[in-house]
């Protein structure tokens, strides 16, 4: 599979905030079949000894969700050992897909605070949003959307109406 989508679950909207959850799962653009799977919890007090912070706006969001939202909390991992083992899971050459304006500086952010380089070219990274203005694809929010904010659970979600915009677009093998 050549396509990953990649999905964050955060402490704040800036980059540079505190990163509680990443999610990725590779896909076939064509067909919306999923492949490998990657989900890792990271410690939230290991992210802000490495200088990322919370936002009070969001503590406040996921203070009220329920409790079964806030999967992140269990068996977290430090943020060097979690962005290690993002960078094992990606394959070096897949197109990655998340929201542009967030995702990907988010990331960028946290591999800057544990003094490591991002590990994707930059070449290789999409923008869901663009992706979905393109295909004139109408916004819906509802048929698939877990709204659990949980990081895999998301990217399956947005695998779904990416390919709906591949197909509208008459995206060919």
């Amino acid at each position: 599979m050549h396509d990953v989508m990649l999905d964050l679950e955060t402490l704040g909207t800036a980059p540079g905030s505190v990163i509680t959850q990443i999610g990725a799962v590779y896909f076939d653009r064509h067909t919306g079949e999923l492949g490998k799977e990657f989900t890792v919890n990271i410690n939230i007090g290991d992210c802000m000894k490495h200088g990322l912070v919370v936002d009070a706006g969001s503590l406040e969001f996921w203070l009220e969700q329920p409790r079964e939202n806030a999967s992140f909390l269990k068996e977290a991992v430090p943020l060097t050992k979690a962005l290690q083992m993002l960078r094992e899971f990606y394959d070096g050459e897949a197109i990655a897909w998340a929201h542009a304006t967030f995702d990907f500086p988010m990331l960028h952010m946290a591999y800057r605070a544990v003094e490591q380089g991002m590990f994707m070219p930059y070449r290789n990274m999409r923008d869901i949003r663009t992706l979905v203005d393109l295909s004139k694809r109408p916004y819906k929010k509802g048929k698939g959307d877990p709204k659990n904010h949980n990081g895999l659970d998301d990217c399956k979600y947005q695998v779904q109406y990416c390919v709906e915009c591949f197909q509208m677009l008459g995206e060919k093998e």
